[in-house]
C-alpha cells in the first residue's frame, strides 16, 4: 500500500511541476494558465505534507506547507473564474473572498497541527458551507457563461472541465468529512484525491505539450479583429447584422441574448455564433454587444447636449442593465472611468472654443 501510495503521491508532484515549466515556458501569455500556477503549488504542497508518516514532510516545515494548501478550493474558483472570463482580473471581490475564506479555515487547521483553538470546530461547519458555495458558483458561472461563449470549442471543453473540477473538489471534501464522522482513515479520501489529480495531471500535460489555447479560448484577444474576414456566403447576413446592431440599434435592449438575435436576423443560433466569432472577432456575446453600447455611450458623452445627464442614464439608453458592468467595461475599453472620459471631453471642448471666441471679440 505504501509503494502505492508513492507512486500516485510523488507521480502527482512530478506531474504539477512538468504543468508549472510548461505553462511558463509556453503559456505564461495566458492569463488563465498563470491563475493556475497558484493552484499547483497549493496542490503541491497537499501532497507533500499528508499522507503516511514515512513519506510527507513532518515538524515545523510542514506548517507553511498545510496552511497554504488550505486556499486550493479558493485557487480552483480563481482557475476556473478565469476560464469562464475572457477578462477575468483578480480585483477586490475575489482578494475579499480569498480574505474570508482563510479567515474561516485558518482556526481548523492550526488546530489540526496541534494549535490549541478552542472556538476552531465551529468555523470548521462554516468553512465547509463556504467551499461548498464557492465550488457552486462554480459550476454556476461555468452553465451561464457557456450561454454566451462563441468559441464552439470552448463551449464543450471547458464546461465539462469546470464541472469536472467541481466535483472532483466536493467529492474529495465530503468523503474526508464522511471518513471523520464515521470513524474511517482520512487517508482513504487523501487517496482518492492523489488518483484523480494524477489522472487529471496527465491529461493536462497531454494537452500543454502540444498547446491550444483556442481549444479552451484562455487568452485575451482584441474585442474585434482588425481585419476580420467575412466568407463570402455571410456578405448578405453580416450585412443584416450590421444594420440591426446599428441603424435598428437592437444592442440597446436589455437581456438581448444570442437566441433573441438570431430570430431577428432570421438564422440558427450556432450559425450566428460562428459569425459573430470567425467574421467579426469576437469571443463572447457580452464583448460584441458593448463594442456597440460602449461607443453609443462613448458619442453621448462628448456630446455637450448631454453635460448634465447622469451617466447612468447614457449607460442604460445604452442597454446596460446596470452601473458596475458597465463601468468595469468602460474602463477596460478606455483605460478611464466615464467620468474621466467625460472631463477629458469637456476640457477639450473649452479648449477649442476659446480660440473661436477670441477671434469674434477681435
Amino acid at each position: 500500500m505504501l509503494l502505492i501510495e508513492a507512486f500516485f503521491r510523488f507521480g502527482s508532484i512530478g506531474i504539477l511541476f512538468a504543468i508549472g515549466v510548461l505553462i511558463l515556458r509556453d503559456g505564461r501569455h495566458i492569463p488563465a494558465l498563470r491563475v493556475a500556477l497558484p493552484l499547483i503549488v497549493s496542490m503541491t504542497c497537499l501532497f507533500l505534507s499528508t499522507g503516511s508518516e514515512n513519506l510527507r514532510v513532518n515538524g515545523a516545515w510542514a506548517i507553511p506547507l498545510r496552511l497554504f494548501d488550505m486556499l486550493n478550493f479558493i485557487f480552483v474558483w480563481w482557475f476556473g473564474l478565469a476560464l469562464f472570463n475572457d477578462d477575468f482580473k483578480l480585483g477586490w471581490r475575489e482578494w475579499g473572498v480569498t480574505l474570508v475564506f482563510a479567515a474561516l479555515v485558518t482556526p481548523m487547521r492550526l488546530s489540526y497541527l496541534g494549535f490549541d483553538i478552542p472556538w476552531a470546530g465551529r468555523l470548521d461547519k462554516v468553512g465547509f458551507i463556504a467551499t461548498l458555495i464557492l465550488m457552486g458558483h462554480l459550476a454556476y458561472c461555468a452553465v451561464v457563461s457557456r450561454r454566451e461563449d462563441l468559441v464552439e470549442s470552448r463551449r464543450k471543453l471547458r464546461f465539462g472541465f469546470a464541472i469536472a473540477i467541481a466535483t472532483v473538489v466536493t467529492t474529495s471534501i465530503v468523503t474526508e468529512r464522511v471518513a471523520y464522522a464515521i470513524g474511517a482513515d482520512p487517508f482513504v479520501s487523501l487517496f482518492f484525491t492523489y488518483i484523480l489529480v494524477f489522472a487529471m495531471g496527465v491529461w493536462a500535460v497531454l494537452w500543454l505539450t502540444r498547446l491550444n489555447p483556442e481549444a479552451l479560448a484562455l487568452q485575451l484577444a482584441p474585442v474585434q479583429t482588425t481585419t476580420p474576414t467575412i466568407d463570402p456566403r455571410d456578405l448578405g447576413t453580416h450585412q443584416r447584422l450590421v444594420e440591426i446592431m446599428t441603424e435598428q440599434k437592437q444592442y440597446t435592449e436589455h437581456g438581448l441574448t444570442i437566441g433573441s438575435l438570431s430570430n431577428k436576423v432570421g438564422i440558427p443560433q450556432h450559425q450566428l455564433r460562428d459569425l459573430i466569432n470567425h467574421s467579426m472577432g469576437y469571443r463572447n456575446f457580452s464583448s460584441f454587444l458593448n463594442h456597440y453600447r460602449l461607443k453609443d455611450v462613448e458619442s453621448a458623452l462628448a456630446n455637450p447636449s448631454n453635460s448634465r445627464t447622469p451617466i447612468l442614464t447614457l449607460a442604460i439608453n445604452a442597454g446596460f442593465s446596470s452601473l458596475a458592468p458597465f463601468n468595469r467595461a468602460f474602463k477596460s475599453h478606455f483605460n478611464m472611468t466615464p467620468t474621466e472620459y467625460r472631463q477629458q471631453c469637456t476640457t477639450s471642448s473649452s479648449a477649442l472654443e476659446e480660440p473661436v471666441a477670441k477671434a469674434d471679440q477681435n
